[in-house]
C-alpha cells in the first residue's frame, strides 16, 4: 500500500449570509438584482465531499450546477442539499476539479468569474511490477487527475501523461529512468508532493550467456540474455571505450565485434539510465602461445622454429633491436618458421596477434650467437632491480614527470628485466635514485644501457649525478646503446649521492628502457 504524506492546513471559511459583508468568499456580482444573480460562493479550500454554498438572487431557478470535470462532475437539481432563492447547498462530487463552475438556469449559464480551487489530498493504492523504459505504466489511487507532474529516480521529470482520470493515471516511463520510489506532484489549494513507499522497478538487460567462448579478436560474439534491446553500451575487459554499435539487437540477443584490446574477464552492459550490469561469465580471448624456440642459441640469418598453440593468429614476431618480421618460412596452428634477422641482440621474443592490439611473449630469452654482450658492470646499481649496494643506504622515489617500471621485461639488455620511463613532460625524471654515499673511488667509469622507444630518434635526456645534469644523451630509436662515461666528466665527488635519468627538453611524450646500470 502506498502511504500519502501531506502535512496541510485545512481552510476553514466562515459564512456571512449577508451581501454586504462576504469574508473569504469569491464572488460574483453584475448588480442586477431583478436577475437571477450569483454573489459569491465558497469556502475557498473546501475539498472533495464538503458542501459548498453559493449565494444569490433567484437562485431557485437553477437547475444545474456544472463544475470542471465532466459530465461526472454535474450536480442536477434534484441532488442539491438545499435550494432557496438566496442560497443553494451542494456536495463537492469527487471528479471536481479546478476552474469554473457553471450555474444552468433556463435564462441561460451563469459562470463564475473566479476559478473554484480544492484542497486536494492524492493517495496512490499501487505500483506495477517490473517495468521496461519506453512502456505505458498504470498508477492506481485516489484524485490522480489533479496531478501535474511525476518524477522518476534521479529527478527524471514527466509533465505530459497518456491519461489521467481521477483513480488512473497513465504516463510513459523515460528511457534513462532508473528504478526508485515516484514522487508525484499535484495541484489544489495547497498542493504538494507525495512519495511513494513502494519502487518502481525498472528493467536492465541481462547477460545468461556469451558464444563462441573462447573468442577470437574482431569476431562476432552473440550475447543472449534478457531485455538486451535496453542495452546502449557493451564494455569488455581491457578496452577503456565502450562499443556503441552493434552487428545486430533484440530482446533476447546482442551481437558485436570483440575489439582488438580485449582481454580475458566480465562482460558490462550499459543501459540508458548509465546503470550496469555485468556477467557473472568471464569471456576469453584466443591467443597464441610459446612452448619452445629452437635452437637456443642461434645464429643470426638462421632460422627459428617456434612450437605452441593458435600460432595461425601470429601476424608477426618481434626480436630484440630488429624490425619486426612479417614473412615466414612456414606456418601453421602448432608451429612457425621464422628467419632471424642481422643485428638481434639476446632477449624474448614477442608475437602480433591478428586483429589485436595484445601481444604475447615467450618464456624463454633467445641467446644470439657473436651478439654483442652486456656491458660488464663491477659495481651494478640496477641489475634486474636496484640493488642491495644502493638501496642498503639510500632511497628510490621522489620523480616527477613521468612513470617509471623497475619490473619491465621487454626489451631488456641484460638480464629478464629493465626500467620503462615514460617521460610526460616538464623536465622530469621519473627515475630518481638518491640519498646515497656510494664511496666510487676504486671505480672510473659509469655506464647506462638505453634503448629508444617509437619516436626517440634524436631527442636526448640527461644523466644527473649529485643535483647537476652532468652528461647528455642522443637517443638512438629502436636499438640498445651501450654509454661509458668517465666518472671525473660527470663528478669531481668520489661520493654519489643521487642519480638522476632526466628529460631533457621538457616535451615529454616519449619512452625509453635503461638496464645495465653501474659503476667499472
Amino acid at each position: 500500500m502506498i502511504k500519502t504524506y501531506n502535512n496541510r492546513l485545512l481552510v476553514l471559511t466562515c459564512f456571512i449570509l449577508s451581501i454586504g459583508i462576504l469574508a473569504s468568499c469569491e464572488k460574483d456580482d453584475n448588480g442586477k438584482s431583478n436577475k437571477i444573480e450569483l454573489l459569491s460562493f465558497g469556502p475557498t479550500g473546501a475539498k472533495h465531499g464538503d458542501t459548498l454554498r453559493f449565494i444569490g438572487h433567484n437562485l431557485d431557478k437553477v437547475t444545474a450546477i456544472q463544475f470542471t470535470g465532466g459530465a461526472a462532475a454535474l450536480i442536477e437539481k434534484a441532488n442539491f442539499k438545499k435550494q432557496t432563492s438566496e442560497l443553494i447547498w451542494v456536495i463537492v462530487p469527487a471528479a471536481a476539479e479546478r476552474g469554473f463552475v457553471t450555474l444552468k438556469t433556463s435564462e441561460g449559464d451563469i459562470v463564475t468569474k473566479t476559478q473554484f480551487n480544492l484542497n486536494v489530498l492524492i493517495a496512490v493504492n499501487a505500483l506495477p511490477g517490473l517495468t521496461r523504459p519506453g512502456t505505458n505504466i498504470t498508477i492506481t489511487g485516489n484524485y490522480l487527475n489533479w496531478v501535474n507532474k511525476v518524477t522518476f529516480a534521479r529527478d527524471k521529470s514527466v509533465t505530459t501523461f497518456v491519461s489521467k482520470t481521477i483513480n488512473q493515471l497513465v504516463v510513459t516511463v523515460p528511457d534513462d529512468a532508473q528504478t526508485g520510489p515516484l514522487v508525484l506532484t499535484y495541484e489544489g489549494t495547497q498542493g504538494g508532493d507525495l512519495r511513494t513507499t513502494d519502487t518502481l522497478k525498472v528493467a536492465l538487460p541481462i547477460t545468461t550467456a556469451v558464444s563462441p567462448n573462447p573468442i577470437k579478436h574482431q569476431t562476432n560474439l552473440t550475447i543472449t540474455g534478457t531485455n538486451l534491446d535496453l542495452a546502449k553500451k557493451v564494455t569488455f575487459t581491457g578496452v577503456a571505450a565502450p562499443v556503441t554499435t552493434f552487428v545486430s539487437q533484440s530482446a533476447t540477443q546482442l551481437v558485436v565485434k570483440v575489439p582488438a584490446a580485449t582481454t580475458k574477464g566480465k562482460i558490462t552492459l550499459t543501459a540508458a539510465s548509465d546503470v550496469q550490469t555485468v556477467s557473472t561469465m568471464d569471456l576469453d580471448v584466443v591467443l597464441p602461445a610459446v612452448t619452445t624456440i629452437a635452437p637456443n642459441p642461434i645464429d643470426p640469418l638462421a632460422n627459428l622454429t617456434v612450437t605452441g598453440t593458435n600460432l595461425d593468429l601470429v601476424t608477426g614476431v618481434e626480436f630484440m633491436n630488429a624490425p619486426t618480421v612479417t614473412t615466414f618460412v612456414s606456418q601453421s596452428p602448432t608451429q612457425i618458421v621464422v628467419t632471424v634477422p642481422t643485428g638481434v641482440t639476446n632477449g624474448k621474443i614477442t608475437l602480433k596477434i591478428l586483429n589485436s592490439t595484445l601481444t604475447v611473449q615467450s618464456a624463454d630469452i633467445l641467446q644470439i650467437n657473436g651478439a654483442a654482450p652486456p656491458p660488464t658492470i663491477a659495481l651494478p646499481i640496477y641489475d634486474d632491480a636496484i640493488t642491495s649496494n644502493w638501496t642498503s643506504t639510500g632511497w628510490i622515489g621522489g620523480g616527477w614527470g613521468g612513470t617509471s617500471d623497475l619490473n619491465n621485461t621487454a626489451p631488456v639488455r641484460a638480464g629478464t628485466k629493465s626500467v620503462r620511463i615514460n617521460y610526460v613532460g616538464g623536465y622530469g625524471s621519473p627515475l630518481q635514485l638518491g640519498g646515497a654515499s656510494l664511496n666510487v673511488s676504486a671505480y672510473t667509469t659509469f655506464k647506462v644501457s638505453i634503448y629508444g622507444g617509437p619516436g626517440t630518434a634524436g631527442k636526448k635526456v640527461n644523466i644527473g649525478i649529485n643535483g647537476s645534469d652532468a652528461y647528455t644523451i642522443t637517443l638512438v630509436e629502436g636499438v640498445w646503446t651501450d654509454y661509458a662515461v668517465p666518472i671525473s666528466t660527470l663528478t669531481a665527488s668520489t661520493t654519489i649521492s643521487e642519480i638522476l635519468v632526466k628529460e631533457y627538453n621538457g616535451s615529454g611524450g616519449f619512452t625509453i628502457y635503461v638496464d645495465a646500470l653501474g659503476f667499472n
